[in-house]
């Protein structure tokens, strides 16, 4: 299938997709990008093909997030009375937003330049984000009187907890690479150029994985949102017992093994 805001390849159980929209630096908002990028993602969740994804941005963002030019004007999902606004969130933006924190895949974002609004949320919803010298970060809400509405303030205070959360979300400060690197928003930067083969060198080793491991590793980690200790280790007992059983640890035992 092609796209035309979205560009995506997979070669060795990797995915990358490039939001390509550059004109308005991939605001997410935009109804063809928002649904290209669904639908690439459902793609993804479903193929064998794919154990891991790389998310970036083409030109000189990574994603601006809102169309400030469709608020001003009140056009697209930003169109007619509250109610309407409300339900082109649930069925626009949030439905991304749900459709990628529940992607059972692990997710790397390679932030090449701006994040903002719901572009800095996308890339939160990332499991693991590393960016180049030119990445930023703001949550930038409030300097357009609304509130966090892609459920940002959620995902940062996790990220960063619960006082640097309120600083950023309050008051809508852009944070620059250096800086997220040093709060924990990013893993590592890298030189600008050097960003898509960084991106690849975690991904590599996370696709020799097998895939059934990664996804139910991956169900483990977000379980940590809604399960106590004890019952998070029944969920790992369960699991644990299946893939004891699986052909792919005794592959793997036997590979260990052959080493020595």
């Amino acid at each position: 299938m092609t796209y035309s805001t979205v560009k995506f390849t997979k070669k060795d159980q990797i995915a990358t997709v490039i939001l390509s929209d550059p004109d308005t630096r991939n605001a997410i908002t935009d109804p063809i990008l928002l649904e290209e990028v669904k639908a690439v993602f459902r793609a993804i969740q479903d193929d064998p093909e794919v154990s891991v994804c790389i998310l970036t941005g083409e030109g000189k963002g990574f994603s601006s997030g809102g169309n400030v030019k469709d608020m001003l004007h009140r056009k697209k999902m930003f169109a007619g009375a509250p109610l309407d606004v409300q339900n082109g969130y649930r069925n626009g933006i949030h439905s991304l937003s749900k459709l990628l924190y529940n992607i059972e895949i692990p997710i790397i974002a390679a932030v090449n330049g701006a994040a903002a609004g719901a572009g800095f949320d996308l890339a939160l919803l990332c499991d693991i984000r590393i960016g180049s010298e030119r990445a930023s970060f703001c949550s930038s809400f409030v300097n357009l009187a609304v509130i966090p509405g892609d459920g940002g303030a959620w995902l940062l205070r996790k990220t960063v907890g619960a006082q640097r959360a309120a600083e950023l979300v309050l008051s809508g400060r852009t944070v620059r690479a250096q800086e997220a690197l040093d709060m924990g928003l990013l893993l590592k930067v890298v030189e600008h150029e050097q960003l898509m083969s960084a991106a690849l060198e975690i991904a590599k080793p996370i696709a020799e994985k097998s895939r059934e491991t990664l996804v139910v590793a991956k169900r483990l980690l977000r379980s940590t949102d809604s399960l106590g200790y004890e019952d998070h280790l029944n969920l790992c007992s369960a699991n644990q017992a299946m893939f004891h059983h699986a052909p792919e640890h005794q592959v793997a035992l036997e590979k260990f093994f052959d080493k020595k």
